[in-house]
């Protein structure tokens, strides 16, 4: 009879902890739920705002490792020709309009200040972390297109002594492909800054390279950082014929494409 009992208190007891544990994981389940409508309700009511009117996000002090690693190696920016960076969302969710190709409205820079975009992931042996900017217009001699997505990932080791160093500079060019430096030339490095140049060559859409001429620093937002909201818009927003790097769709297939080391 004491066996039995035993057994059935172990039972009961088993049968208490499963229980419990399915309860946390729906519990858990709901919060991510709840937490994924209140960004799509949020979403829903979000509008498009001109080009000129979105609010960034302003940077902050580091709170996170992985932040204070970023805030670290975030690059500079050197516009050659085209428009300058913008906001693409608000904490709200409200979406940049973009600008016509066939705009006559200039596009140096919002009153509000420029953003920057930031996603990090130790990916094999490095830390990945993607810088993005997002342009209202792309236009060259041929055409172009409303809304541009351009984007940097930056790959950062860790050495014996637990110090950061920079490794390699992957630069998104056209088709998923990249323009990789392993290691960066110095002269296009400031400090821990890489310094990268918005440009285009010939009849083609601009993009980012390595250059050795200094630029400017945008407010960081990190995407952990972000309003449910505005991650929602990231994620579901039709930016036309650019895609978002950094949204849950194209972030680890980027990371992984970029990978600057043979396999």
């Amino acid at each position: 009879k004491v066996i039995m009992q035993n057994r059935r208190s172990k039972q009961n007891g088993k049968h208490r902890f499963e229980k419990i544990l399915l309860h946390r994981t729906v519990d858990m389940n709901l919060r991510t739920l709840a937490v994924a409508v209140a960004g799509l309700l949020a979403f829903t009511q979000a509008k498009k705002l001109a080009y000129d009117s979105v609010i960034p996000f302003p940077e902050t002090k580091a709170t996170t490792t992985e932040y204070a690693i970023a805030l670290k190696f975030k690059p500079q920016l050197y516009i050659a020709s085209g428009c300058y960076p913008y906001p693409a969302i608000d904490s709200a969710g409200n979406t940049n309009a973009g600008l016509s190709v066939l705009s006559l409205k200039k596009c140096g820079g919002s009153l509000d200040g420029p953003q920057v975009y930031g996603r990090s992931v130790l990916y094999k042996d490095a830390w990945a972390i993607m810088y993005a900017w997002y342009f209202p217009r792309d236009r060259v001699v041929t055409g172009g297109q409303r809304h541009a997505w351009e984007h940097v990932i930056v790959w950062v080791e860790k050495s014996g002594s637990g110090k950061t160093k920079l490794v390699s500079v992957s630069a998104s060019s056209r088709a998923n492909k990249y323009l990789s430096a392993t290691p960066p030339d110095p002269d296009t490095v400031d400090g821990n800054s890489p310094k990268l140049v918005y440009d285009h060559k010939g009849l083609l859409k601009h993009y980012l390279n390595a250059t050795t001429e200094s630029g400017d620093f945008q407010p960081l937002v990190m995407w952990d950082d972000m309003t449910d909201a505005a991650c929602v818009a990231l994620d579901t927003y039709d930016w036309g014929k650019s895609t978002v790097p950094l949204n849950e769709e194209n972030f680890l297939d980027n990371i992984g494409n970029a990978y600057p080391w043979e396999e």
